[in-house]
């Protein structure tokens, strides 16, 4: 189920993408390509994963500048959309960080604008796999962790002082 937010931190990347998972739309009408790829290559829920984007000239590999992106991440399982406008994209090359918060297919659907009008609009998917076994993400038990401590040590205490209280009463 996914429930939240996806948080996004933009961060500027300044190369083409060389990745053999990269994927590629092309707009021969527009003259545009653009590269999208994603690391970890396996995302895990609720960990962070990067959305690296390159939108280039066709003809010339040389980046797109000054670009306005919006980005739209929609989860195709349980048809939750998270929608990310105006970022500013100078060099042609983007990223945004964000979480999935569950297993499933995604689908990122990135329009691209110049000031005067719009480029390009390209759509892209994000697999995150089912969670291996034997991987815990800590960000997502340490929450946990706090109730269950507290209630050892409460626990704790109050077997000590059960103990303490019953040894009083037989050596009266």
């Amino acid at each position: 189920m996914l429930v939240g937010i996806i948080f996004p931190s933009v961060i500027a990347a300044y190369a083409h993408i060389y990745d053999k998972r990269v994927q590629e739309w092309v707009n021969q009408r527009e003259n545009v390509k653009i590269q999208f790829t994603y690391e970890p290559e396996k995302p895990l829920v609720y960990t962070f994963t990067e959305l690296n984007f390159s939108v280039q000239n066709l003809q010339t590999a040389e980046h797109l500048k000054d670009l306005i992106t919006n980005i739209t991440i929609t989860n195709q399982q349980q048809q939750k959309t998270f929608k990310f406008n105006n970022i500013s994209a100078p060099d042609g090359d983007f990223s945004i960080k964000s979480r999935f918060l569950d297993t499933g297919t995604y689908q990122v659907i990135v329009r691209i604008s110049s000031i005067n009008n719009a480029i390009a609009l390209a759509s892209f998917k994000v697999i995150v796999p089912s969670q291996p076994v034997g991987i815990i993400n800590m960000n997502y038990l340490i929450p946990l962790l706090l109730p269950a401590g507290l209630v050892g040590i409460v626990s704790t205490v109050l077997v000590v002082a059960f103990i303490i209280i019953v040894n009083r009463r037989d050596n009266k």
